[in-house]
């Protein structure tokens, strides 16, 4: 509109930051506005309103849905931890460090559980990828030359010093990728010759097939404290995996609760408008 001397007066419009804060107010005060106008008089209200009240219940409802997704994991995965003891998919928590997303992916693709593998490589070489026994075992999972000929399809012979890695590069058995996954690919061919028992597949391990014999305690003392070390420690390891699986269930399922009675509440409120407004005489 023109003002009294004739010029024009351009129309003020709110900040941008205003503006989307206006707009989020109202879909946060929706609900209450829609409860509220359902004890009004009969009139009409702005369907902004309305908009922003089904946007609200849309948004909760699509995070209640991803909530069950995402509450359904670590639910199914403590479960599984609980009941199984070798076929395991399981990711250790706080999979930050390189070792452990080997372990991780590994342990994945050879179906062994890698609270496990993390156990053995613990007592096997303290996480120290050059390690060389006295047995002369090397890498990560002290495998042995023999044992890595046969699983590795490397040329590396494993007998280069362990100050660097030989011209096999990731085949290397002092890289960690590579001697993770020989390490692992190998006790799982022996849990599955032993029928899942992890006890006999560790003192193979150790003390090689044609040292252990079923039903019998391992011929070894130091393949006895072997076993016994890996198994304490990997139960430990297993039971604070599980406890924190357990702690994240729970939250998620608190969250969740309160995604659900606030969907709930939602359409409580819509079914009063709509009686009051829509229906009534």
């Amino acid at each position: 509109m023109p003002s009294r001397n004739g010029t024009y007066k351009k129309k003020l419009k709110p900040a941008p930051i205003i503006h989307w804060l206006l707009i989020f107010l109202k879909f946060l005060l929706s609900p209450l506005v829609i409860l509220g106008d359902s004890f009004r008089a009969k009139k009409m209200l702005d369907k902004v309103w309305l908009f922003s009240f089904f946007l609200f219940m849309t948004v909760v409802m699509i995070l209640t849905g991803c909530g069950i997704v995402v509450t359904e994991a670590p639910l199914l995965k403590t479960l599984k931890m609980m009941t199984t003891v070798s076929e395991n998919n399981e990711v250790l928590a706080g999979d930050i460090q390189p070792i452990i997303r080997l372990i991780n992916k590994y342990a994945l693709i050879y179906n062994v559980d890698p609270n496990l593998v993390f156990a053995m490589i613990k007592t096997e070489s303290n996480f120290n990828p050059r390690a060389v026994s006295s047995h002369g075992a090397r890498g990560l999972m002290q495998i042995m030359p023999e044992v890595w000929r046969e699983f590795s399809n490397s040329s590396c012979s494993g007998r280069h010093s362990n100050q660097f890695i030989c011209p096999a590069g990731d085949k290397c058995i002092y890289s960690p990728e590579a001697n993770i996954r020989v390490g692992t690919e190998y006790f799982h061919s022996l849990l599955l010759k032993y029928d899942g028992r992890v006890d006999l597949a560790l003192e193979a391990y150790n003390a090689g097939i044609s040292n252990v014999t079923p039903g019998a305690a391992p011929k070894y003392k130091e393949t006895r404290g072997y076993v016994e070390s890996i198994v304490t420690f990997w139960k430990e390891v297993r039971k604070d995996t599980i406890d924190q699986q357990l702690k994240l269930a729970m939250v998620l399922q608190q969250g969740l609760k309160w995604l659900f009675g606030i969907t709930f509440l939602c359409w409580l409120i819509l079914f009063w408008w709509a009686s009051r407004k829509l229906f009534a005489k």
